[in-house]
């Protein structure tokens, strides 16, 4: 049980940064949830919204900031553009 503490810091529009793989030390934004081990990556450079990187969350190391415009857009079904996603991860200084 004490596990899915640890899988909330993993809600979709939170930023994250890959500790694992080819993407190791890249920041992203989490796009999507595909269940208690996986989610869905994106940061609007080489992973684009229409293409998310696909990624285990025990390789992912949650950071503080949650991007909530992005989040609510997705949660609502509305269109995201990969510019926001780049705007928003150099605004919080993370690109």
């Amino acid at each position: 049980m004490c596990n899915m503490g640890n899988n909330d810091q993993f809600e979709i529009g939170r930023v994250v940064r890959a500790k694992a793989g080819r993407d190791k030390g890249k920041f992203f934004i989490i796009v999507g949830r595909i269940d208690q081990e996986y989610v869905l990556l994106a940061n609007g450079t080489n992973r684009s919204i229409k293409k998310p990187k696909k990624k285990k969350i025990k390789h992912l190391e949650a950071k503080p900031d949650v991007v909530y415009n992005l989040r609510d857009k997705i949660n609502d079904g509305k269109q995201v553009f990969d510019a926001e996603i780049r705007k928003s991860l150099e605004m919080m200084g993370y690109e």
